[in-house]
């Protein structure tokens, strides 16, 4: 069984207007995003570079009765992550200081079978984001604090855990390079609980996103940066113990 038993999946609304709060506090605009993405916009921001084993494609066959092994990729995959949408949405534009946009949305990854546990890794799950794009400066203050708020959050939810640096390339191209370049940088900092499940992370894109979908500063007009924060909305259901 790889999804969330009907108690656990009813204990995500509470637990999403608490994470829905603290985005719209910190300034992020709601937005609602669909399940499908353009197999471009994969491209694009390097995902199938990066994680080619865990795209899911929606697919389509004549007859799927007849012929159910007879299947064809539609070009359009299932979202890996949220924050891909929002990138696409601003493609070619021209930002001026920065802007904040939360959403929440389901994710689709292709894991190990052996490796799938409600609550920890899933085929299917639901991600909570708020995601930065603008002048680099910009973006630091507007995360200064992040780590913090999060932390005593997830403590007023009965999760106790700790930042970590996290090693695995979020948005670089897959290689053991890149990876350890990640970690040297720390571009991505994960909060996890005890046992090293990771239930939140900061990720800090530079301008690879900006660079990639031509999203520029209104001031000199270089790339935008960008930068999100991710919430496994699964996993703190699953582990929380104040609801």
């Amino acid at each position: 069984m790889n999804v969330l038993s009907p108690e656990l999946s009813l204990s995500l609304e509470p637990l999403d207007a608490h994470l829905a709060a603290w985005s719209r506090k910190r300034g992020g605009l709601e937005q609602r995003w669909p399940v499908l993405m353009e197999e471009s916009t994969l491209r694009r921001a390097g995902y199938p570079d990066a994680f080619p084993h865990l795209l899911m494609t929606a697919g389509t066959t004549p007859d799927p009765v007849a012929r159910p092994d007879g299947l064809a990729s539609s070009g359009w995959y299932l979202s890996p992550a949220v924050c891909y949408h929002v990138y696409a949405a601003l493609e070619g534009r021209t930002i001026k200081g920065g802007v904040k946009l939360g959403a929440r949305g389901h994710c689709f990854r292709n894991e190990v079978k052996e490796d799938l546990w409600p609550g920890r890794r899933q085929i299917e799950f639901q991600m909570r984001e708020l995601v930065f794009i603008g002048e680099p400066e910009w973006i630091e203050r507007e995360l200064a604090g992040v780590q913090d708020e999060i932390m005593l959050l997830a403590a007023r939810l009965g999760l106790l855990g700790s930042w970590e640096i996290a090693s695995d390339p979020f948005f670089l191209p897959t290689a053991k390079g890149k990876a350890r370049m990640q970690r040297l940088k720390e571009t991505k900092r994960e909060f996890c609980l005890p046992d090293g499940l990771a239930i939140a992370s900061i990720n800090r894109h530079g301008a690879f996103f900006g660079e990639r979908f031509g999203i520029s500063q209104e001031a000199g007009g270089q790339a935008c940066h960008s930068a999100c924060v991710a919430f496994g909305l699964d996993r703190w259901a699953a582990h929380a113990t104040n609801l």
